[in-house]
């Protein structure tokens, strides 16, 4: 990947490997990262230390981005601690305060992400699974908020940030990206709350323009994610949507609470290959995804080994995807699961490991399975058409 010469090193504010850097080390880490930008091209090299990251680090719009580490286990970017609150009891609509309790790091005038129906969601119909509401003032016992509830919500509801950042995120017209040799930690902790982030609190999330019914307006291009540890997200490790020619290897991507490698909306073409994956919701998912390729991983106690399934409607989604050579060992569901609606997908040389349901499931027909050993399944070693 070509870069410009030109190398932007953050040095300045770094005091030992132990060093614990805050809000004026992530606007330095932006500023070189902008400057990069403005440039048409550079480097961003971090030294070591343990930089706490609270507004995400963003690429909008760059090319030719190099941003690296110098000691891929003593560079970490860590998200700060999360936002969330769970309800005491259950509060009707029109209610302007919310009962909590286990409320940590809410403000007035965040917007919260209440975990209980909403909104009828113009694309399926069906009740939204979350609704919005602004924080006017925090207790230690209860929000007011900003204007009364527009839905019920339920006691013991979870409530958190509807504008947590990602860690990473990579935007716009950007191309030729690369993010190496970093430990990139979500922040989470066994007395956090099983939040799933989705497209929220992720590593590294890419994403294009698109729409679910109209499809890309835009992709992003040619990134590529490289010798890096992902872990401790509540959202995804790796996120791609509307993304084009791009990889993630050689990565140890661990501990998620939502997928460690996720393809999705109209992610044509890109790689996952020798990544190390271990407990994670699911290791990696396909979803509207076409022309990818996941080869060589190790993935290893995961609850789903790799889920590839549709959302959009749009003809040829989900097709012409290869998943070679990889190893499931010790799901606690299904090794593989294609669903429906997909086609032409090739399954080949995978070595499926004590699966705690089935090896692999297809509930489509026109898939090609070759070469694929079983051990310890527990259910069937293939299942479906």
């Amino acid at each position: 990947m070509p870069f410009l010469s030109r190398s932007r090193v953050l040095l300045a504010l770094l005091l030992g490997s132990a060093s614990v850097l805050h809000a004026q080390s992530e606007a330095a880490i932006q500023q070189f990262i902008n400057e990069a930008i403005q440039a048409g091209g550079g480097s961003v090299v971090i030294p070591p230390g343990t930089y706490v990251i609270e507004k995400g680090l963003v690429l909008k719009d760059a090319k030719k981005i190099k941003l690296t580490g110098l000691d891929r286990e003593r560079t970490i970017l860590k998200l700060a601690p999360i936002a969330f609150a769970e309800t005491g009891m259950d509060t009707p609509a029109g209610a302007s305060e919310l009962p909590v309790r286990k409320s940590q790091n809410l403000r007035p005038g965040m917007q919260l992400h209440i975990e209980s129906p909403g909104d009828l969601d113009s694309f399926t119909k069906k009740p939204k699974p979350h609704h919005l509401a602004v924080i006017k003032s925090v207790a230690a016992d209860r929000l007011e908020l900003a204007a009364p509830l527009k839905h019920p919500v339920p006691a013991g509801t979870q409530l958190r940030h509807a504008d947590a950042p990602n860690l990473i995120e990579i935007r716009g017209a950007s191309e030729q990206i690369l993010i190496e040799n970093l430990t990139i930690d979500g922040g989470r902790t066994a007395a956090d709350p099983p939040v799933r982030g989705h497209a929220q609190l992720c590593g590294i999330f890419a994403t294009g323009m698109y729409d679910y019914e109209k499809g890309p307006a835009s992709l992003v291009k040619g990134v590529t994610i490289s010798r890096c540890i992902i872990q401790n997200c509540f959202g995804r490790g790796v996120a791609f949507y509307a993304v084009e020619a791009s990889t993630v290897e050689r990565c140890t991507i661990m501990d998620t609470n939502d997928e460690a490698i996720d393809f999705d909306h109209f992610t044509v073409g890109s790689i996952a290959r020798h990544n190390h994956i271990a407990r994670s919701l699911t290791g990696i998912e396909l979803n509207d995804a076409t022309e990818c390729q996941i080869s060589g991983n190790d993935i290893r106690s995961c609850g789903t080994g790799l889920n590839l399934w549709r959302w959009c409607r749009q003809p040829g989604l989900n097709e012409r995807n290869r998943i070679l050579d990889n190893l499931f060992a010790s799901t606690t569901g299904n090794a593989i699961q294609i669903g429906k609606d997909t086609g032409a997908n090739v399954i080949v040389d995978n070595h499926i490991d004590q699966a705690g349901k089935n090896g692999i499931v297809l509930n489509s027909p026109g898939q090609t399975l070759e070469k694929n050993r079983f051990e310890g399944v527990k259910l069937k070693e293939v299942t479906g058409p």
